[in-house]
């Protein structure tokens, strides 16, 4: 799998893979302009468009703003993948700590972030909002400076 910068042509795709990948796709503007400011980036497996991921550096610290794997590759690693080919490249970017936000709900999201060494900070109160209520937000990071997490 290959992590690439997404092109004006991918954005229908990206918009597909969202659509499908669960309750709460991302709107359309929004992805329009991570994809302009360069923020989107694709994830390639055999030639397909498996996932992608959005996110946003400021400084030494870039936050992940949102990650979607395509419905039909779900539950076969893409995700993990996806993660580390992304913590790889922040590595060698010289960033120094990762932050994200995901809703409380999102078992198998908080499982993989824990296991690739993310620790909560702590949570934003109905953070997200939609039609069924809003629901908590934790927020996690990983300290890239730390002693050992190169192995991670």
């Amino acid at each position: 799998m290959q992590l690439v910068q997404a092109d004006p042509e991918s954005i229908d795709r990206v918009l597909q893979i969202d659509l499908g990948a669960g309750p709460h796709p991302w709107p359309e503007s929004a992805l329009r302009r991570a994809l302009q400011s360069g923020e989107l980036v694709l994830a390639i497996a055999d030639g397909a468009t498996v996932g992608f991921l959005v996110s946003q550096p400021v400084l030494d610290e870039t936050t992940l703003m949102h990650l979607a794997v395509a419905r039909e590759h779900q539950r076969q690693g893409w995700g993990r993948q996806m993660m580390q080919g992304w913590l790889a490249q922040q590595r060698l970017s010289g960033q120094q700590r990762l932050l994200l936000e995901v809703r409380r709900s999102n078992q198998a999201a908080l499982a993989l972030y824990r296991s690739l060494g993310f620790d909560t900070l702590g949570q934003r109160r109905g953070y997200y909002v939609s039609p069924e209520g809003v629901e908590d937000a934790l927020v996690m990071a990983l300290d890239l400076s730390a002693v050992g997490s190169a192995n991670r």
